[in-house]
């Protein structure tokens, strides 16, 4: 190994080198290892430039081979990307149809589902869910009730014949022969009946307004008391004011004014009756035939200490014994002696009316005992505490002192009234 490194060596011994450039001289020294050392850099070089010029040999053709692979795989991306854009245009396009059909189903669902409901409901049961059973169900349906509607149709055109007859025997009209001839055949006995209508309808208009103004003239006489107030006798009259109704329009039907007039009448058959009850439960005459009138109702002076005092009643002065009367026609509750009022008897007449008689001499009844309009009930005294013989005379409506005057006056209203309806028929 050493022998052959002198050898290399020995190969480059040291050598000089002389560059001349016109009159100047210069010399360089090669020593060996200078010299070594560039033949070692020029064969690398050299070296390398072959290597490398065998590997561009070499690897050219794959260099070629893999710019024709990349050209081939952009042309199959550029056409994958195509078709990408191309597929996402589809799939929008099919996404708009499903989304299309997908409204239309809904739409189609919700229309299905009300006319499953509808039909549900017009029948009577429940329809199937599904589609092809619903039809199956909707079109036996129909055909049932077909049938139903055709036999109806039959039994009513049976029923308007029988109609027609028995109409016929009221009316006196020969029924129709047949269906077709209904039609015109009762207009004729409508127009008929119209008449009929038209003619009963004028006489309930006098009759209503005779019942009005009855009505009237007895609303006149409790129009005087305090049953007149709602407050007080529990109710507020309805009747007493106006004549009939007339009809507004020409156009109103004959039979509307007929109904119209039946209900009036009711109406005011219902308020005689009320007004009538009332009337008879209403204390309007005098508990003496003849009285002087010793002490009014409300505020006055106590005749025995001179200090003022509320008087619920009012004192009738009379001569002692005088018979006392019930006012209206009632039951006794009471009949005894009350302090203050001396001998008492209490009557109720119903309609929450009640009338009360203090200081009586004696008394002829019992409590419990029916009374009628007038009946003696005792005589005139001075009992409890009182200062000469007077009955004290007291009317309650729902328990609540009202001004018995105001009752006479109303009775003399009725009275005067009689005596001059008698006078006239005289």
């Amino acid at each position: 190994m050493r022998t052959t490194i002198d050898r290399v060596i020995s190969r480059f011994p040291e050598r000089s080198l002389i560059l001349r450039s016109g009159s100047e001289t210069q010399y360089f020294t090669l020593k060996t290892w200078h010299q070594i050392g560039l033949v070692a850099l020029v064969s690398v070089t050299l070296l390398w430039t072959v290597i490398a010029s065998i590997g561009f040999s070499w690897n050219r053709g794959a260099l070629l081979e893999t710019r024709a692979e990349l050209v081939r795989t952009i042309s199959e991306n550029e056409a994958f990307i195509a078709q990408l854009e191309t597929d996402q245009r589809n799939a929008y396009e099919l996404r708009q149809s499903y989304q299309e059909e997908v409204a239309k189903n809904a739409t189609w669902s919700e229309q299905f589902a009300k006319l499953r409901s509808t039909s549900s409901d017009v029948i009577g049961t429940s329809a199937p869910e599904n589609p092809n059973p619903f039809i199956q169900w909707l079109d036996w349906q129909l055909e049932t009730r077909i049938s139903q509607v055709e036999a109806e149709n039959l039994r009513l055109s049976t029923l308007v014949m029988d109609l027609s007859e028995s109409v016929a025997e009221i009316s006196g009209h020969a029924p129709p022969q047949e269906l077709d001839d209904v039609n015109q055949w009762l207009g004729t006995v409508a127009g008929d009946l119209t008449n009929a209508y038209a003619t009963q309808t004028q006489a309930m208009e006098a009759l209503h307004e005779s019942m009005t103004q009855a009505l009237n003239r007895g609303y006149a006489t409790i129009e005087r008391t305090p049953l007149a107030t709602s407050e007080i006798a529990g109710f507020s009259p309805n009747f007493g004011t106006g004549g009939p109704e007339r009809p507004q329009a020409v156009s109103d039907h004959v039979f509307e004014t007929f109904d119209s007039r039946v209900e009036q009448l009711q109406t005011l058959s219902q308020d005689w009756k009320q007004l009538n009850q009332l009337l008879e439960c209403a204390p309007l005459a005098t508990p003496v035939d003849y009285y002087n009138l010793t002490s009014k109702f409300g505020n006055r002076k106590d005749p025995f200490n001179g200090r003022p005092d509320w008087h619920e009643g009012v004192d009738l002065g009379a001569w002692p014994g005088t018979k006392i009367r019930a006012t209206a026609a009632g039951t006794v509750r009471h009949a005894g002696n009350r302090s203050g009022y001396g001998k008492l008897v209490v009557i109720d007449h119903g309609c929450g009316i009640q009338t009360a008689y203090g200081h009586m001499k004696s008394i002829s009844v019992k409590k419990g005992q029916v009374l009628s309009y007038r009946d003696v009930i005792g005589t005139v005294g001075s009992t409890g505490r009182s200062t000469g013989p007077h009955v004290h005379y007291e009317v309650r409506v729902q328990n609540e002192p009202v001004d018995p005057y105001q009752f006479i006056e109303a009775g003399r209203y009725v009275f005067k009234k009689q005596e001059l309806a008698v006078a006239d028929a005289n």
